[in-house]
Parts: structure tokens; sequence; C-alpha cells
């Protein structure tokens, strides 16, 4: 049986998800691409943070790359998307938020963030979604 406190964190964190896939959408509506390149690794994070809730792992880190490998196994080719979304998505959290050095040149997160890689977010962020609300409803958490 899974503890209440990690239900409702299981709960909480895809609820989050959600609307941060909407806040993805609505930011690619205004070319905001850095917001929508934020708020896609958002909602992959919070998704994954849910499905670990289940298995009783509370995570605060950004990196879940290695507890989701270790404790979403049953995920089967599920995992695979998982990971890659992880992949892709990794660090989006920073580079959509702050400069970076680029060679000698300082870029801000509006030189190095493109259409292209928001679409690709959003579309990674879609598939976990799907995943981690599959999982949710299995363990009757949704």
């Amino acid at each position: 049986m899974i503890p209440r406190k990690y239900r409702e964190f299981a709960k909480a964190y895809f609820t989050i998800a959600v609307r941060d896939i909407q806040r993805a959408k609505q930011a690619l509506s205004l070319k905001d691409y850095p917001e929508c390149f934020f708020y896609s690794q958002q909602s992959v994070e919070k998704s994954v943070k849910a499905m670990l809730e289940v298995k009783l792992v509370f995570k605060k880190e950004h990196d879940l790359v290695a507890d989701a490998s270790n404790y979403l196994q049953e995920l089967g080719k599920d995992l695979d998307t998982v990971l890659d979304a992880l992949d892709y998505l990794s660090g989006g959290w920073s580079i959509s938020r702050y400069p970076v050095i680029n060679g000698q040149d300082i870029k801000t997160p509006e030189e190095i963030i493109t259409e292209e890689m928001c679409r690709q977010g959003i579309e990674y962020s879609e598939k976990v979604l799907k995943i981690a609300e599959s999982f949710l409803r299995k363990y009757g958490i949704i």
C-alpha cells in the first residue's frame, strides 16, 4: 500500500505537470521559446517525480535519470521514452533562465533556444505525461 503522503505528492506533481505543459504550449503560441522549453522540462520532471512517489521515492533534485532507471523498470519500453525526454530536456530549467558562455560569447536564453527545440520539448512532455497518467491510474492515484 502506498502511504497517503506519497499518494498526495504523486497526484500534486501530476496536476502541476499538466499545467506546465499548458504553460509550455501558451509560451509557444507567444513565440517565447525559452519559457516554452522551461515548462516542457518542468512537465517532464514533475511527471517523473509523480511516478517516483508511487515507488516511495521523494526527489527535490532536477536530475532524475538514475532514479527513473532504477525505480521505473516496470514501464518497459516506455522507460526509454522517459529517459530520452529527461536527456533531451536536462538542464532546461537552467539554459532557459540564465545566460551561458558559448566560446568567447555570452548568450541569452533567447539566443540559444529555438522554436524547434521548444516543439521537441513539448512532444516529449506530451509523451511522458501520457505515460505518467497511465502509470498513476494503474496505482489508483488519479
